[in-house]
């Protein structure tokens, strides 16, 4: 019985051994089991290196890419993605990933890429990603079809461009301005028309793909500094060249030019050169209309042509500049009838100044000293009633020192603040440092008119923003300055030119140079209705004789 019983004892001893023992087997196979899948796992997944991939190639982080892809070049895929770029001209892409196909160890990721190229296109395709599992990681596995599928080693995209016919530039009426026809009856207009050319390499790799040398371009003017809206978008064909291989990956349309509209008034542009044409000088010659209650450019004339001088030139005003004193005067008080001394010349600061021919009128009104221009009267004003300060806010008001934005290179007057009395005493008749040119000689004329400074303009559409904004000018400096500029007509400086009724002006006859007997450029600026203008004639002498003759042919020929 107790051998039995120990029997029976021994036997559920050796039953719970095996047991244990098995479970803890079982234990340490599950346990090897885990410890192996966590080991062997793939790290990430192909939707996370192929966004990873995307995400760095729309940042330009090259770097980026070379880190999620195998088969890179020993230089990295830096240079490759930026030749292409340069090829198809490559201003931005954007990459929106798409679906993924897992096949075991490879996958192959879609994505579409929108590309904005420097011709204006925009080139939407579908790209695609190879992928395969090495390492337990996800790579791109790169190639030139991940930039575009069809793309292989050794080949090339290759821009061909049909340019669409060029848009026009318009007068004011519609006229387009750059037709033979009408360039041959004022060569002046390619002032603001600007030309046509071929485009040099240089001009080409300047203005980027698609441009090629041989392509027109604009020179100048208008045409140059519109170029991409007269010319449209030409039609576009991206093909991949290799050995042996040249085939189409897209073909992108044209977008026909628009025009540039300008104020140009051709009635005015017109008669300008024929009086310019007709002038009995045959020195250069410059013209400027603007319409004073708009600031708009109505006519430009040059003669000779060649640098814009009309717009852009530096000459001093003479006395012109006295419109802007006298203003400054009226604002402190002074009227036409104010009396004032007009010396055959006066000592200011140690410097003489005297008027031409050192004529005198003793005690006279204001207004009659502007008619005859006397140099001593505003030299002495200037330094009794004004001030630097005073006669540089005048000027501003006048828009001096303000960047005009015509739409093509443009500039108005210049003028700095004068700290001595004998700069000032100068620049009050123009004789200093102050500078301007025709165009804003005519705004200046134009302010007494309308009553109003406003910026000139000459693009009309698409018209630039304008950097300045109109300025009034008081009822004060109206009522002086319209009587005494009617005056210079009727009984000043310009008596004994012959204008037609109811014009207003001012001459001007502006020393430059060095020397005992300095040439001198000749001034008409003035006004009639709703037209005001300017002319110079450069070395022409005194402003009656050179410019006053040219500025009646040109009112009497409207």
């Amino acid at each position: 019985m107790r051998r039995k019983h120990r029997q029976s004892h021994l036997g559920h001893r050796r039953r719970s051994v095996v047991a244990v023992v098995m479970v803890v087997a079982l234990i340490l196979v599950a346990a090897a089991a885990g410890g192996g899948y966590l080991l062997l796992r793939t790290k990430g997944s192909p939707q996370q290196t192929a966004a990873g991939y995307l995400s760095g190639w729309q940042r330009g982080d090259y770097s980026a890419m070379d880190r999620v892809s195998v088969n890179v070049p020993r230089s990295g895929l830096a240079v490759s993605l930026r030749q292409a770029a340069a090829e198809l001209g490559l201003r931005r892409i954007r990459l929106a990933p798409g679906p993924v196909t897992v096949s075991g160890g490879s996958a192959q990721a879609r994505f579409t890429a929108t590309a904005d190229l420097a011709s204006g296109h925009v080139w939407t395709y579908t790209g695609r990603l190879q992928l395969v599992r090495q390492n337990r990681r996800w790579w791109v596995r790169w190639s030139p079809a991940a930039i575009y599928p069809s793309l292989r080693a050794g080949e090339r995209f290759v821009l061909s461009a049909a340019w669409p016919p060029r848009a026009p530039v318009l007068a004011a009426d519609g006229t387009a301005l750059s037709s033979p026809q009408v360039t041959a009856e004022s060569g002046s207009l390619s002032l603001i028309t600007g030309t046509l050319v071929a485009a040099t390499a240089a001009q080409a790799r300047a203005l980027g793909a698609p441009y090629r040398a041989g392509d027109p371009i604009g020179q100048g003017g208008i045409e140059q500094a519109y170029q991409s809206r007269l010319a449209g978008r030409p039609s576009l064909t991206i093909r991949i060249e290799g050995p042996g291989v040249d085939l189409t990956a897209a073909r992108l349309p044209a977008q026909p030019g628009q025009p540039v509209q300008t104020s140009i008034n051709l009635r005015d542009q017109l008669a300008a050169s024929r009086a310019v044409e007709s002038a009995g000088t045959s020195k250069p010659v410059d013209v400027v209309a603007i319409q004073p209650s708009t600031g708009r450019v109505l006519a430009v004339v040059e003669r000779p042509g060649g640098f814009d001088r009309a717009l852009q030139g530096e000459f001093p005003p003479g006395s012109t500049f006295k419109v802007v004193t006298a203003s400054a005067l009226a604002r402190g008080g002074m009227r036409p009838s104010s009396t004032v001394q007009c010396p055959s010349q006066v000592d200011i600061g140690g410097r003489i100044f005297h008027n031409d021919n050192d004529e005198h009128l003793g005690t006279t009104s204001l207004q009659s000293a502007f008619a005859v221009s006397c140099n001593s009267t505003f030299a002495m004003l200037a330094a009794q009633r004004l001030g630097g300060p005073a006669l540089a806010s005048m000027a501003t008001t006048f828009g001096f020192n303000t960047q005009p934005t015509l739409g093509i290179p443009a500039s108005l007057g210049r003028f700095t603040t004068p700290s001595q009395p004998v700069d000032l005493a100068a620049d009050a008749f123009g004789q200093g440092t102050d500078i301007v040119n025709p165009l804003s000689q005519a705004t200046v004329a134009a302010a007494i008119e309308a009553g109003t400074w406003r910026p000139p303009q000459l693009a009309t559409s698409p018209a630039p923003p304008q950097a300045s904004g109109a300025r009034t000018l008081s009822p004060a400096i109206l009522d002086t300055l319209r009587p005494m500029m009617r005056a210079v007509v009727t009984s000043g400086t310009a008596a004994g030119v012959g204008f037609p009724p109811g014009v207003y002006g001012k001459t001007g006859t502006a020393q430059y140079g060095g020397g005992p007997d300095p040439p001198s450029h000749g001034w008409f600026i003035g006004y009639r209705g709703d037209l005001a203008f300017a002319v110079l004639v450069e070395g022409g002498g005194t402003g009656a004789d050179s410019a006053g003759p040219i500025a009646n042919a040109f009112l009497r020929g409207l």
